[in-house]
């Protein structure tokens, strides 16, 4: 048997277009390929901030709820000490603020009053010591006259 040589194949149109193009073929491919790939990029970019973006506010919404509860925790507790305080002072029988401003404001009224009358005594002292002066050497002359 006669080994048979293969045959030289002729190279068709289609290959040798493919040849000619391929090159040119692969680069258009890989442009297109990296404009694919920034525009999924920038579009998987997007979603991550605004995922991130609406994390934040919810976040930010839940923080401020807990602070405002805490808030209203801490009044309320503030609240309830300063009326057992209270309770316990005036259980000691110590006066209230009102009390001490009603208290202070008759306290001028008085000590007003006071001098006021102190100040028409004085007008009338003068006379009374002369009087009194008079009557004590009257006493004692008749005393000793006698």
């Amino acid at each position: 048997m006669a080994t048979r040589k293969p045959r030289p194949r002729k190279s068709s149109g289609v290959m040798a277009r493919a040849q000619k193009e391929g090159p040119t073929a692969f680069q258009d491919a890989v442009v297109e390929g990296l404009k694919l790939l920034s525009e999924r990029r920038s579009t998987a970019q997007r979603k991550v901030r605004d995922v991130f973006e609406t994390a934040q506010e919810t976040l930010q919404t839940r923080v401020g709820g807990a602070r405002e509860q805490a808030q209203e925790t801490w009044d309320n507790l503030e609240a309830l000490f300063q009326s057992r305080v209270q309770r316990a002072m005036h259980q000691l029988g110590v006066p209230t603020g009102e009390e001490v401003r009603i208290l202070t404001r008759r306290v001028s009224e008085l000590n007003e009053n006071v001098r006021a009358i102190n100040a028409s005594g004085r007008a009338r002292k003068p006379a009374k010591r002369k009087a009194a002066a008079r009557r004590g050497a009257k006493g004692k002359r008749g005393k000793t006259a006698r």
